[in-house]
């Protein structure tokens, strides 16, 4: 039932967005001299509803891909890359490193983590889970895991590649409200 109810709110919020976005690009196609004008444009926005409509459906398309879902319902989403997220189900404390796994070959669960120069530092904290280490960072763009088995080592190894220490790490509600909100909650989907 969350999940039916935030995506009717969805819906709701991509009209009025759409509504908004092809008013300006209406105002903005009608300013621009007639012989200036792609003879294509002049066909796609005969009116303004068939380009709210497109506008519509392009928000609508952008909040099913990786870089517009954050979830719906009980369940709420980060992208970290166009293949990885951390994901958390009912707002509980831990977020979910999809589809990585660490040394023991268990998936990756924080309590703190942050993103941060293309690598996802965090402590490896589960309540289903029970890990040799306590930290990790893991690099975007080569997918290599490293684990560090004490918080010292960690905030040694952070503090040469200028990365976030142990204290600068924040829950999955603080990131996920660093992260969907300021112009991405009000422009998009």
């Amino acid at each position: 039932m969350e999940v039916l109810g935030h995506f009717i709110f969805e819906l709701l919020k991509i009209t009025i967005l759409g509504f908004f976005y092809s008013t300006i690009l209406y105002f903005i196609y009608k300013i621009i001299p007639e012989s200036k004008k792609p003879e294509w444009i002049k066909k796609w926005l005969k009116s303004k509803k068939t380009l709210w409509l497109y506008i519509s459906l392009s928000l609508l398309f952008y909040m099913f891909t990786p870089y517009g879902n954050h979830g719906l319902g009980d369940s709420a989403r980060i992208p970290v890359s166009f293949t990885k997220e951390i994901s958390n189900i009912n707002w509980e404390e831990y977020g979910r490193l999809n589809g990585i796994e660490s040394s023991e070959g268990n998936d990756i669960e924080s309590t703190q983590f942050k993103v941060e120069n293309n690598m996802i530092c965090g402590n490896l904290n589960s309540g289903f889970y029970d890990y040799k280490n306590s930290y990790f960072i893991y690099d975007l763009d080569t997918e290599k895991l490293q684990e560090f088995k004490t918080e010292k080592e960690y905030n040694e190894f952070a503090s040469n590649k200028n990365l976030p220490k142990s204290s600068e790490l924040k829950s999955f509600k603080e990131n996920y409200s660093e992260y969907w909100s300021g112009w991405r909650f009000f422009l998009l989907p």
